[in-house]
């Protein structure tokens, strides 16, 4: 049996160094205030201060800040306390023959317990060198050395210069310009000079040199703590706050409107108070497009005898402005932000290597981008649209063709053809084109005999977005070169050079239709489209979308619509590139649009998180860009890809809390039809004349009214390990026939679900292929390809 043997170290000291810190903000509390420039006391005793890590650390740490700053070294010096649960700040700032000590918490909302406490330099100093020798009578060996250093450098910075204070207060105005219906200004004391912050600089704080920038961006939440009054007026009325934190303040001003400008483009209703820097902000989102703003300031409770056992905050009565305009106070506030920032650094040229304020400079910038997305009102209408519906009407009616329903007559038999492995197979670059079979790998292109299998070309080539087009194989590499394969021989028949796409995945489409140029559309860089003519590989014409994050495309006759994750819907001509109609909202548009004859349906709203809702869809005329109608999706689900037309509905999928879902609207009027929950997991969905089949994950296909939501039929397929189910879910149609992916391949009828067949496959179908005369292929994501050919089918002869 061995044993165990705990081994502590005792040579830390456990008993008295823990109480330096009340002891500190004893001495603190003890000193003078600042003539003019009250403080909000917390009670220190109160503190957390009780669990350090190092005693001896600490007070050498502050050693070390006393003696900086006592020579001219730096102008501010800030120690870090180990407290519990989060570690609290002290910083000293230096004021002529006195220090000013401000202990504070960083994080998302600054907590301030005391505030430029004025102590005097000579008074810290016998403090400190007292600690020192406190603490050098219990401590280690190993800690003796840097005890002694500490006292050597302290001892060397004395006697703590007595001089006059020169980085008096001075009132500092803040005033936003320009024309805005919410000004918020503000009146700030700040220091008239102040001491390099770099090591390499020993100028001190009176010789009145400019501080430079230095060369290590940091942090420091320290020299923003400065205080000032805030002046909101909203029209002729107008409230102050007097002697609050001013940038602590504006920081949550900021975020306040940006969560507010975010709730007011969603329709939803919001409502937040906080407590930041001695003042009370609220905002409550209500009615359409109107908030109410609530001022007020917080003070913290008088303390008796027993220090700790009263302690809190007592709220004055807030001031609230009513009715006050969105789109008005985030205006208000980017204006008040972006006159904080030049202020503070034209004070202060060290500012420029402040991360909180870089911090909070790119949090207005945010603010400022969305706002001007909300609210830019650039919709265009197309004013002569007949000559895109014409050509529309043309093109339909040319390629309306009478399919006949032969393959869902009769059962369905499907024997195996051939089988091959192909190596780090990649299923997004895998097509079934004609004669031949295309699949992609890591490394090279292989083309196979969709007949026989038979390897017919092979060509080495990296890693590549592909798309099949109609004279062959474009590839688009990750350093933006694009070249096509001819099909033929899998030679590279020319390649041009894009910019490398940027912050999203690649997207495009293919033009290919009589009458219009045999064009790709791709993205490129971080923002453009990009025509490029597929038989010579020249760059037609190149479109910049503001955002570009994640582009969708869908062509309608001779236009594309544009989707880039921007609050517009844009449709640009295919031979020219330009905008043709603009569609805006204040939701951006990130999912696919569906086109049918004279309608389109797009769905706004991000759809990322259930059940915050703010998702909209909006019915257009795909010509001019008029809007019909518009719906508010509800808030149980978010929308999931693009809308589903049907003769007489339109619906979206939805995936929320009880899984995936459908809510239906009329197509002409907008009028809800209904909503229902179909699956509990995840589910590829498509309509088939007026039945909306849902092939899920779990094992269930289901054949739902596209008028009623009524469930025509279901059928639950034997499942088999969750290894097993296919990574695509989308059923494949083929003459009324419709071939649905589990852990096998079943065909059934669409209209009514009726079986008719199964393909004898012992391979999961992560990609599936039906061919025009219903032979089937079926390819797994471990690099096996299988092709089966469908049997002769009996038919009645009248």
């Amino acid at each position: 049996m061995h044993g165990l043997s705990l081994v502590a170290d005792n040579t830390l000291p456990s008993s008295p160094e823990p109480a330096l810190l009340h002891e500190l903000l004893e001495l603190l509390e003890r000193s003078p205030r600042e003539r003019g420039a009250p403080a909000w006391i917390e009670d220190p005793a109160a503190l957390p201060l009780h669990a350090e890590a190092d005693p001896v650390a600490l007070i050498c740490d502050l050693a070390d800040a006393v003696a900086d700053v006592a020579t001219g070294r730096r102008g501010r010096a800030v120690v870090r306390l180990c407290v519990e649960p989060e570690p609290w700040e002290l910083g000293l700032e230096r004021a002529g023959r006195d220090i000013h000590a401000t202990t504070f918490q960083g994080g998302e909302v600054p907590a301030v317990a005391l505030h430029e406490r004025r102590v005097a330099g000579q008074g810290l100093c016998a403090f400190v060198l007292a600690a020192l020798d406190r603490a050098g009578r219990s401590a280690s060996p190993t800690q003796v050395p840097r005890l002694a250093a500490a006292r050597r450098r302290l001892e060397g910075a004395l006697p703590f210069p007595d001089e006059e204070a020169t980085t008096d207060l001075a009132v500092v105005g803040v005033e936003p310009t320009g024309e805005i219906p919410v000004v918020i200004a503000s009146e700030v004391l700040l220091r008239s000079n102040t001491a390099p912050e770099s090591g390499g600089a020993t100028e001190s704080r009176s010789s009145g040199a400019k501080s430079v920038p230095p060369p290590v961006q940091r942090s420091d939440l320290f020299s923003l703590l400065f205080r000032g009054r805030v002046r909101v007026a909203v029209g002729e009325h107008a409230r102050e706050l007097p002697d609050v934190l001013v940038f602590v303040v504006a920081e949550q001003l900021t975020a306040l409107a940006l969560e507010a400008l975010d709730a007011w483009t969603r329709s939803r209703p919001y409502h937040r108070r906080v407590t930041a820097g001695g003042a009370l902000l609220g905002i409550r989102v209500h009615g359409e497009g109107g908030l109410s703003l609530s001022l007020g300031l917080s003070r913290p409770r008088e303390v008796g005898p027993s220090r700790g056992s009263d302690r809190g905050e007592s709220r004055t009565q807030p001031w609230t402005f009513p009715a006050v305009d969105v789109a008005a106070l985030a205006q208000g506030v980017i204006a008040f932000g972006r006159a904080l920032c030049r202020t503070l650094s034209r004070r202060d040229r060290s500012q420029a290597s402040n991360l909180r304020l870089h911090a909070f400079r790119a949090r207005v910038r945010e603010l400022s981008e969305r706002l001007r997305e909300v609210t830019r009102n650039d919709a265009k209408i197309n004013e002569a649209p007949e000559s895109y519906r014409a050509f529309a009407e043309a093109t339909r009616a040319a390629a309306a063709q009478a399919t006949a329903d032969t393959f869902s007559r009769t059962r369905l038999r499907f024997s195996a053809r051939w089988v091959t492995a192909i190596p780090s197979l990649d299923l997004r670059s895998t097509f079934l084109c004609g004669d031949v079979l295309v699949a992609g790998t890591a490394r090279e292109i292989c083309c196979l005999d969709r007949r026989t299998g038979e390897l017919v070309w092979q060509q080495p080539a990296p890693r590549a977005v592909s798309v099949m087009t109609p004279v062959g194989l474009g590839r688009l590499l990750p350093d933006g070169t694009l070249c096509l394969h001819d099909l033929t021989s899998g030679e590279v028949a020319w390649s041009t050079r894009l910019s490398p796409r940027a912050g999203g995945s690649a997207a495009g489409a293919v033009v290919s239709a009589p009458g219009l140029p045999r064009t790709l559309i791709v993205s490129e860089g971080a923002r453009h489209l990009a025509a490029v003519d597929l038989h010579g590989g020249d760059v037609r014409w190149r479109y910049a979308a503001r955002r570009g994050e994640s582009f969708r495309l869908r062509r309608a006759g001779k236009l594309v619509v544009v989707v880039s994750g921007e609050p517009s819907l844009s449709a640009l001509d295919v031979l020219t590139g330009e905008v043709v109609w603009r569609f805006c909202d204040r939701l951006r548009f990130n999912a696919p649009v569906a086109v049918d004859h004279d309608a389109l349906f797009a769905l706004a709203g991000d759809g990322a998180l259930v059940g915050r809702g703010g998702a909209r869809l909006h019915h257009l005329d795909p010509w001019s860009g008029a809007a019909r109608w518009s719906v508010d999706l509800p808030a149980h689900g978010a929308p999931v890809g693009a809308p589903l037309l049907a003769a007489e509905t339109v619906c979206v999928v939805t995936h929320g809390r009880r899984g995936t879902g459908l809510v239906a609207y009329d197509r002409q009027t907008g009028a809800a039809r209904f909503d229902v929950a179909i699956c509990a997991g995840a589910a590829s969905c498509m309509v088939v004349d007026d039945v909306i089949v849902v092939n899920s994950e779990g094992g269930e296909l289901i054949g739902v009214g596209a008028l009623d939501g009524q469930i025509r039929y279901r059928h639950v397929f034997g499942g088999g390990a969750e290894g097993d189910r296919p990574r695509r879910l989308e059923p494949v149609l083929r003459s009324g026939a419709l071939f649905v992916p589990q852990s096998e391949v079943h065909v059934v009828r669409s209209r009514d679900g009726a079986p008719l067949g199964k393909v004898p496959t012992d391979l999961i179908p992560d990609l599936l292929r039906v061919d025009e005369r219903c032979d089937v292929y079926v390819a797994e994501e471990s690099g096996h390809i299988a092709a089966f050919t469908a049997g002769p089918r009996l038919s009645l002869v009248s």
